[in-house]
């Protein structure tokens, strides 16, 4: 599958998962369970006494996998037709001793080493929550938007989705949406998405919804939008005056080196714009990202009280956010809710570039969404 490390079906049969590569965005867990492990306890946990994985280890006997949403006709179709599948999963339940919405987690494993994974989790708006990693992998630019109406995108290695909150309910102010999403490996930024599994993963997610709203008594189902999305993005030539394609916006001094490396801009209209720029290795070493939706602005609500020095708005406008050398943030209130816009670097060597791009940035991209344009201060 195009796009991964991990998506070939005659990978190493031991399936062992490759180490994260060195390059990959320095995470920030302050001490936080990873959600995976998080779910693993609460199943054993709130699921009975030993009980940790349902009893579908090895080529599932029952015709149904991922909490009874996926058939073995559905399995096989993420895996090339190959039915000799592995599923195993930890039961949908809430936390009640943490106060934390629903979680879940399934596995589906080839033995020629392929692995698919689903999780039911709401996303953590805390810091070093879902902000943070899952962001840098679901929120890139390599995503496809959904579209229709849904809060989600979709790759050839990664895919999510929001789940309505029409049957549900609406999640309280301060909390993110509850979402399933989907990974099969690494993803890298070398290769261009194949269509062929993005639409596949996209599938195969849509049923998870569907099956979790069946689960809750909920009338209707979720479209599945596999066939209509657009093309995915593409690297695209940068102009100097035009960083990630917003015209007017530049740095004096552009190093040479940055014209030879052409951004990937998000593609569709959705809940996100992400700029990925300076690739190299398959990571991005500058993130411009416009997070329109406010179900997913509030991922970065409390961004606004973590350190550097203070960013406001001027001439009427709402909001506030920070600059550090590494990251330059500024969350606007509009008419349809909040809008955050930030600019994260690999390290303090993008200082003066973030210092530059982000009045600029807030700027023109605030006149795209609507509500502005925004002028910001920056400290002296």
């Amino acid at each position: 599958m195009a796009g991964t490390e991990e998506t070939s079906e005659t990978a190493d049969a031991t399936g062992d998962t490759p180490p994260r590569p060195w390059w990959h965005w320095r995470r920030r867990t302050r001490g936080r369970l990873r959600p995976a492990i998080a779910a693993a306890v609460a199943g054993a946990l709130l699921g009975g006494a030993g009980v940790a994985w349902q009893a579908q280890a090895g080529p599932f006997e029952e015709a149904s996998a991922c909490w009874g949403a996926l058939s073995e006709d559905d399995v096989a179709d993420l895996f090339h037709g190959k039915r000799d599948i592995e599923a195993s999963d930890v039961p949908v339940t809430s936390d009640h001793i943490f106060s934390e919405g629903p979680s879940g987690l399934c596995r589906l494993k080839s033995p020629r080493g392929r692995r698919v994974t689903a999780q039911v989790h709401q996303l953590d708006t805390r810091f070093g929550g879902s902000g943070d990693k899952w962001a840098d992998e679901y929120l890139s630019a390599r995503m496809t938007p959904l579209g229709g109406g849904l809060l989600g995108m979709a790759s050839d290695t990664r895919a999510w989705l929001a789940i309505p909150e029409g049957c549900i309910g609406r999640a309280e102010e301060d909390d993110g949406p509850l979402v399933i999403d989907m990974e099969s490996g690494w993803t890298t930024y070398d290769d261009e998405v194949d269509t062929g599994e993005r639409a596949r993963l996209t599938t195969a997610l849509v049923k998870l919804v569907n099956g979790y709203l069946t689960e809750q008594g909920c009338r209707g189902e979720v479209t599945d939008p596999a066939d209509r999305l657009p093309a995915p993005a593409r690297f695209q030539d940068e102009k100097p005056d035009a960083i990630c394609g917003i015209k007017g916006l530049h740095m004096q001094g552009m190093r040479d080196a940055d014209k030879y490396e052409p951004p990937l801009v998000t593609k569709g209209e959705g809940p996100v714009r992400t700029c990925d720029r300076d690739v190299i290795f398959g990571h991005p070493r500058l993130r411009l990202m416009t997070v329109e939706d406010p179900r997913l602005a509030v991922l970065y609500r409390q961004l606004k009280f973590d350190g550097g020095r203070n960013v406001k708005a001027v001439g009427g406008g709402k909001g506030s956010g920070f600059l550090r050398d590494d990251f330059g943030f500024f969350q606007a209130e509009c008419q349809t809710g909040e809008v955050t816009f930030l600019i994260r670097a690999e390290d303090t060597g993008r200082a003066a570039d973030i210092r530059t791009l982000l009045p600029r940035y807030v700027a023109s991209e605030s006149s795209r969404v609507g509500c502005g344009p925004l002028r910001i201060k920056l400290p002296a």
